[in-house]
């Protein structure tokens, strides 16, 4: 005589695997995942519990390893940098230095992977827009959260990337890439120039602004770098000040794509700022005092005889513009005029102020981009928005005595 069939407290024939517990008559199925280890989901309806049933079931017909889709997205996210074997080292620590700050111990970063569901990870990025991160680095996440799921996705352990179209509708705030007026470039050059303690910038700033290098292209430059007798420099490497597993200190770098590597000729005063450079080294007595990776020649050194790290350069420029303002409010004052104080500057102000110049020059787009190392031309026309819109402001005000309201 056939066993009696087990049945829900409704009278319902349960099926091989199901049962409903008695102490809160909530629902529950036994199954061996693809690995042979016995698992158990839950659901407070039948319905609903046959629902996960079929899913299972289509999951184990199709492959897809539910034995590791219990690990949380900061487990998959380490098993994709570790899987990861074309980043450079700077390049990954500051992905793991980003996800550590924004998602490790978030809620999404602790939610199993086969839980996460699109409307997670678009929570989080408007989450993110809220606390005033930038579109960029709404991004940066998007691009570090995608390619770790499509690794599941690739590897059978979820059916779909949850992240797919997840950024869609999400902005951020745009931070707009102001260039200094040539106004404004004349007076930052002037002040430092006639400065007692800031004039040892001079040649270097003159320099940055007339190449619009990267920082770390402008800190890591060498003197093997720059030919004078064939009037142009080399750009051949980066130089960052990171911990990149040894400690914080200076390292050297290749560029990060290959049209980072160029050659750039040397306008008069570019030429002429690293003659200075090289002069004020041997009245000040500047060397190098250790060699970085094994180089020993790099054209801007501080006083203690070590190059420069960006945030020091950052660090310089806005001693400067302080400095400036105080002295301006104080002339203002004095002659009671309107104050022109100088905005924020940084480092990849100076590089944009460059790039902002030379496309006001008219020189053409693809020259601007090679100069600039841009690998998407872009960025470049970015710029040359920007000049157009106020070359056409400019243009329109030459026409302001032309028509007059009478």
């Amino acid at each position: 005589m056939a066993g009696k069939k087990r049945a829900d407290n409704k009278g319902r024939i349960l099926c091989t695997g199901e049962r409903q517990r008695p102490e809160d008559n909530r629902y529950l199925y036994r199954y061996f995942d693809s690995t042979g280890k016995r698992r158990i989901i839950y659901a407070l309806t039948l319905s609903e519990l046959r629902e996960k049933e079929k899913q299972i079931q289509r999951d184990l017909q199709d492959g897809i390893d539910i034995s590791r889709s219990d690990m949380t997205l900061n487990q998959l996210f380490q098993m994709y940098m570790d899987n990861k074997t074309d980043l450079r080292e700077s390049t990954r620590c500051n992905y793991i230095s980003v996800w550590n700050n924004g998602l490790k111990d978030s809620v999404l970063g602790n939610m199993k992977i086969a839980q996460i569901r699109q409307i997670h990870i678009r929570s989080f990025y408007s989450e993110l827009v809220k606390k005033g991160l930038s579109a960029n680095m709404v991004k940066l996440y998007h691009n570090l959260i995608y390619p770790a799921l499509e690794l599941a996705v690739d590897s059978d352990i979820i059916r779909k990337n949850p992240a797919k179209d997840a950024k869609k509708g999400i902005g951020g705030t745009k931070k707009e890439r102001t260039a200094m007026t040539i106004a404004e470039q004349g007076k930052l050059l002037d002040f430092i120039k006639g400065s007692d303690r800031y004039r040892i910038y001079y040649p270097m700033m003159v320099f940055a602004l007339s190449t619009a290098l990267r920082v770390g292209e402008l800190t890591g430059l060498r003197w093997s770098d720059v030919d004078l007798k064939e009037n142009i420099i080399h750009i051949r490497q980066q130089l960052i000040y990171r911990n990149l597993g040894d400690g914080c200190r200076f390292h050297v770098q290749d560029l990060k794509t290959e049209a980072g590597r160029r050659d750039i000729p040397l306008t008069a005063s570019a030429r002429k700022s690293l003659i200075k450079q090289k002069e004020l080294s041997l009245v000040l007595g500047t060397k190098q005092r250790k060699e970085i990776d094994g180089i020993t020649d790099f054209v801007f050194l501080n006083s203690l005889g070590n190059p420069y790290a960006a945030n020091a350069v950052n660090f310089m420029l806005k001693n400067v513009v302080e400095a400036y303002n105080r002295s301006e409010r104080a002339t203002a004052a004095r002659e009671d005029r309107e104050m022109k104080l100088l905005p924020h500057i940084s480092a990849h102000i100076l590089r944009h102020t460059a790039c902002t110049r030379l496309a006001e020059s008219g020189i053409d787009p693809k020259t601007l981009q090679y100069i600039m190392g841009h690998s998407s031309i872009a960025v470049t026309m970015d710029i040359y928005n920007h000049v157009d819109t106020a070359r056409v402001k400019n243009e329109m005000e030459k026409a302001e005595d032309v028509i007059k309201y009478g």
